[in-house]
């Protein structure tokens, strides 16, 4: 991995992770129903798409118009993994150590939501007892939720980035 890789996707996963981050306040601070919904989360994936692919486009572009399939894989994978792990740190330390409550109120919100959504789309009250009782009994705002969380996430990206750098890969010719 070359400080070029490097310089331009610590760069753009730390632009992804202020989104996240400015998501995350947002509705921290201002509007909490905000977890609730489906919609945020599509436009953030599409948001960490769109910036590993910028990444790689930028290191293609610092190389002189080539970028191997190792190289474009390791700079989505990069721009990734530095997002996921500012987000991760600073949703452990917001949920577990400035307040813990939050997580609590949160999850009520959730398991409230995800109640409302399965009793309109027709499920039977025993589905929908079960499905409510796994999320109660889950922790996906404790810091092993987070940090498996963060694993799920940089796997998935990987798939992404197998596709991205194959799509995105110009070898240096070789003569």
């Amino acid at each position: 991995m070359n400080n070029t890789m490097k310089q331009t996707a610590i760069k753009y996963g730390t632009y992804l992770a202020m989104v996240n981050l400015s998501y995350l306040l947002y509705a921290y601070l201002v509007d909490q129903s905000v977890f609730t919904l489906t919609w945020p989360g599509i436009i953030l994936f599409f948001c960490g798409i769109g910036f590993g692919i910028f990444s790689v486009a930028k290191f293609k572009q610092a190389n002189g118009g080539y970028a191997s399939f190792k190289e474009a894989f390791s700079t989505y994978m990069l721009t990734s993994i530095v997002a996921v792990l500012i987000g991760t740190v600073f949703t452990i330390v917001l949920f577990s150590v400035i307040d813990p409550e939050f997580a609590a109120g949160l999850m009520d919100m959730i398991l409230e939501s995800t109640l409302e959504k399965f009793e309109s789309s027709g499920m039977n009250d025993e589905q929908i007892d079960s499905i409510i009782s796994r999320i109660e009994g889950s922790n996906p705002f404790g810091a092993i939720g987070q940090i498996k969380s963060a694993a799920f996430s940089i796997m998935f990206n990987a798939i992404i980035a197998l596709i991205v750098a194959a799509a995105m890969k110009k070898n240096n010719p070789e003569f």
